[in-house]
């Protein structure tokens, strides 16, 4: 199990310094879900680096406490538990993926203490679960997708192949890909799910092809959008347009797969060339920071945690106490009203007492596709929605 500290030198302060405000969370360093949670816990580091640049929270330093979860459930609501009764933990950030988040919220929700989550996309983590100290902000699950298929439709498919990991994040995707290929008329030739960590990628791809789908949608999350990738090449097929979740928003995503990456498509909540501003940095102050630290562009995982960091400042900042101490239900009521932005895009979510409480309620998802950027690479492209684009779709056939 790995303990890691940011904003200070030593897991627990010595009496002599100055106080600090310490803010703990789980990132799967270890696990199937090392990839995009690893993006995470760099975007967390950050954000709360470079709120101590500023001053910190209320004149205090910020101390990040992060253990690994190992990609389990089971373990993140464990941790969880332990910062809780921890004397030393004054506020929590969520862990990355809905199964995950899901596990962690029985946990908080029970002790009520005040989360965000900044990477959990699947709407039944808060549609009639009566949340109360838990806000998401990540765009909603089943409408991830629906502008990939407005896109393939637009521009001449008929028919689709959904094929999806059975998890509750890619099945709530695949809820809004039969709705939107319901509402643009094509028809659904495949709709086959597969176990976590347990896809037949050659398989499915060929069940695909087979089924004479023009637009593909496939996985659920990044490794299995790698593999989709080279499987589709392997079988030489090539449908009109192919969407893989989240995989191909990864800025990383052409070193793993090099040219093949060419017109991929992905939703995105946010990429790079996204202007926004929050309470720690604008979009572009955070790119050129995360770029100089980690040499690449920050993907949408990485601005979701920096925008949870921001969000959970402004929101302790809001709601100061006489004695400067702070409190857990003024708080949580700041995230449940306020409508702000953070470098993620805009946040606003239902308000406590609603059907969804907690859940988001106003930030878009983009669709991005690579794209020849001119010089014989590739670039990244926003291809929908329409008042967002800065580029035309690519296809594959």
């Amino acid at each position: 199990m790995v303990l890691s500290v940011a904003g200070c030198r030593d897991a627990v302060a010595p009496s002599d310094e100055p106080e600090l405000i310490t803010i703990a969370a789980t990132v799967s360093e270890t696990g199937i879900r090392t990839q995009s949670a690893g993006e995470m816990g760099r975007g967390y580091r950050l954000g709360v680096e470079m709120l101590n640049e500023m001053g910190g929270i209320g004149g205090k330093e910020v101390r990040l406490v992060t253990r690994d979860d190992g990609s389990d459930p089971a373990t993140a609501a464990r941790l969880y538990d332990e910062f809780i009764a921890s004397d030393s933990i004054d506020a929590l950030l969520g862990p990355f993926s809905t199964p995950i988040t899901e596990a962690v919220l029985a946990v908080t929700e029970a002790a009520g203490w005040p989360l965000i989550a900044p990477m959990a996309s699947a709407p039944g983590v808060w549609s009639d679960r009566g949340r109360r100290w838990s806000v998401q902000m990540l765009d909603q699950g089943p409408a991830r997708l629906r502008g990939a298929v407005e896109v393939a439709a637009r521009h001449g498919a008929r028919t689709v192949a959904l094929i999806y990991e059975d998890s509750p994040f890619p099945a709530s995707l695949a809820e809004g890909v039969r709705e939107a290929a319901g509402t643009h008329g094509l028809i659904t030739t495949l709709d086959r799910s597969y176990p976590v960590g347990g896809a037949d990628h050659a398989g499915l791809v060929a069940a695909a092809r087979g089924a004479g789908a023009d637009l593909f949608i496939g996985g659920g999350y990044y490794d299995d959008a790698v593999a989709f990738t080279r499987a589709l090449a392997a079988a030489d097929y090539a449908p009109l347009m192919v969407n893989l979740s989240l995989g191909p928003a990864d800025p990383r995503f052409p070193q793993d797969v090099g040219d093949l990456a060419r017109c991929m498509t992905a939703a995105a909540s946010w990429i790079p060339a996204v202007r926004t501003s929050g309470h720690i940095a604008d979009s572009e102050t955070f790119v050129q920071r995360y770029r100089q630290a980690h040499g690449s562009d920050p993907g949408y995982h990485a601005a979701g945690a920096f925008g949870a960091v921001e969000l959970l400042a402004e929101a302790i900042e809001a709601t100061p106490t006489a004695a400067g101490e702070l409190d857990p239900a003024a708080v949580r009521d700041y995230l449940f009203s306020v409508s702000t932005e953070t470098v993620l895009g805009p946040y606003g979510v239902y308000s406590l007492g609603t059907s969804q409480a907690g859940g988001q309620r106003v930030l878009t998802a983009l669709q991005v596709q690579w794209q020849d950027d001119g010089s014989g690479g590739l670039v990244q492209r926003i291809i929908h929605p329409d008042a967002a684009a800065d580029a035309e779709p690519c296809f594959l056939r």
